[in-house]
């Protein structure tokens, strides 16, 4: 039983970080349509930077958190205004998935090059939150990075999910994913909430890559891994419904810390992605893929 529960509670905080960047990644794309795949070099940048800050030029820890998190959303309105407002909003740029695709993932390139250029190749981790010896509970140990993790991750999740559903705001964020044309006909401006919401998940991923960092250490690589995680969640959530992303974030690690332990460390990846396909294949309503957006 130990060892179950000793797996589960590492599932969970590798879950939670699988489901914060799908939330991430979800609840931009219900907005405009657009995966944001640099969503992890923000939480790169979060880390990294506050790192630095913190350990190198000795600023208080809550100086640099948001001196970092406001340099992160400055970067993140900088490329909305200059890239996503005159494609979108002047109908300049490239059109379509393929076209689309690529503006946030030269950002990615580019936070990348920046990063390593200014930071170099070291590994960083920022200066943890709660710190203290892993928190027993019989046999069974958890980091308080990890127990910071899964809050983060649950309470995120469960903001942006009632942002979306209960207010006025959110259900006009939605409809300009719905339809650019009909939002603006009648009135809602989604130029703003495109970029608002932009703003918003950034400054999330950077605040998460915070909180995560004394567990796993960032480097400027960082980033790509981890978009690409809130990929796998996001697509268990029709990449539309942030809370769902962040209860298969959880599921998703679960699952793995589950094969690896009773299975093998070595194919865990393998079957969870053959699992991820069966399901795709025999059950596409299990990830929303058959149903309207709610």
């Amino acid at each position: 039983m130990s060892e179950f529960l000793n797996l589960l509670a590492a599932g969970l905080t590798s879950g939670a970080i699988y489901g914060i960047f799908g939330a991430c990644l979800a609840v931009w794309f219900r907005v405009c349509n657009v995966l944001n795949l640099a969503v992890g070099d923000f939480a790169m940048l979060g880390a990294i930077g506050t790192a630095r800050l913190v350990q190198t030029d000795h600023l208080p820890f809550a100086a640099g958190v948001v001196l970092v998190l406001a340099a992160v959303g400055l970067i993140a309105w900088i490329f909305d205004r200059v890239v996503l407002h005159i494609a979108f909003d002047r109908g300049l740029g490239a059109h379509g998935i393929v076209g689309v695709f690529f503006y946030t993932f030269g950002l990615s390139l580019i936070l990348e090059g920046a990063a390593r250029a200014v930071f170099g190749t070291d590994v960083y981790s920022a200066p943890a939150i709660w710190p203290g010896p892993a928190l027993a509970i019989g046999d069974v140990h958890v980091q308080r990075a990890g127990v910071l993790v899964i809050a983060l991750a649950i309470v995120s999740g469960l903001i942006l999910w009632a942002y979306l559903r209960f207010t006025v705001s959110g259900r006009a964020a939605s409809a300009c994913g719905e339809s650019v044309l009909g939002s603006r006909i009648v009135g809602i401006d989604s130029a703003m909430f495109r970029r608002r919401i932009f703003i918003m998940t950034a400054a999330l991923a950077a605040l998460f890559g915070v909180v995560e960092s004394p567990l796993t250490g960032f480097t400027y690589l960082s980033g790509p891994t981890i978009s690409l995680i809130g990929v796998v969640a996001a697509g268990f959530a029709a990449f539309r419904k942030p809370g769902r992303a962040v209860l298969a974030g959880l599921a998703i690690g679960v699952t793995e810390a589950m094969l690896g332990g009773y299975v093998s460390t070595t194919y865990n990846d393998v079957l969870l992605y053959a699992i991820l396909f069966g399901i795709i294949i025999l059950r596409p309503e299990v990830l929303g893929l058959g149903a309207e957006p709610a």
